[in-house]
């Protein structure tokens, strides 16, 4: 006999289990920010478990660093793709289930700030509308040299002298994430982007 489930059930079954939590709140997501805040809870995870795999990333480019994640992603059933054309090969573009909303990302191995606002600019004026429903996107800094906060905060004080934020602040829960808010040239509405550091240095990296 097949077995059903009540929604009630489900729902009790999400206070115990966050997977659950997570799959429901992905599922019934209804605004673009509940669709947001469970993407960037998935994305740490996605982030957590290639940090734990650094070992095997050494000589790994952005494509395959960025591809590790996209698989993680489509793992948790959301639509996601790399290098994907929507407005130019952007690295991650992750799609509601009902395509209501669309958050893309930009990844780049750290060669400094000036090479990270290569891929800044892109995300702003290539890849993004910021329109409702794509007013979210992320960065990924992919960090093989030690010291992966100050690199962070390296990055963060060069796109302060670049670009007028309304909010630009470390995570209070996670000193490896920026979370920037400014006007998108194209909408001129707000733009919000998550800044991601990912350690990747490893006792046999080549980056220092």
């Amino acid at each position: 006999m097949q077995n059903s489930y009540s929604v009630s059930e489900f729902e009790a079954l999400a206070t115990i289990d966050p997977h659950v939590k997570g799959l429901l709140k992905r599922k019934t997501a209804s605004t673009f920010e509940v669709f947001v805040s469970q993407l960037n809870e998935d994305i740490d995870e996605g982030i957590q478990q290639i940090e734990r795999s650094r070992h095997l990333l050494v000589d790994a480019g952005e494509d395959l660093i960025t591809n590790q994640l996209v698989t993680f992603l489509n793992g948790r059933y959301y639509d996601a793709e790399h290098d994907t054309q929507h407005g130019g090969h952007v690295d991650i573009i992750v799609k509601h289930q009902f395509g209501r909303f669309e958050w893309l990302g930009e990844a780049k191995l750290w060669k400094g700030p000036a090479y990270i606002a290569g891929g800044w600019g892109q995300l702003n004026t290539r890849y993004s509308t910021g329109t409702v429903g794509d007013n979210h996107g992320g960065m990924l800094l992919y960090i093989k040299q030690p010291d992966a906060k100050s690199k962070l905060d390296s990055w963060k004080l060069h796109i302060e002298e670049e670009q007028e934020f309304s909010k630009s602040q470390i995570d209070e829960h996670n000193e490896l994430r920026l979370n920037t808010t400014h006007t998108h040239p194209s909408s001129g509405l707000d733009y919000h982007v998550r800044h991601m550091a990912v350690v990747l240095n490893h006792a046999n990296s080549k980056e220092t």
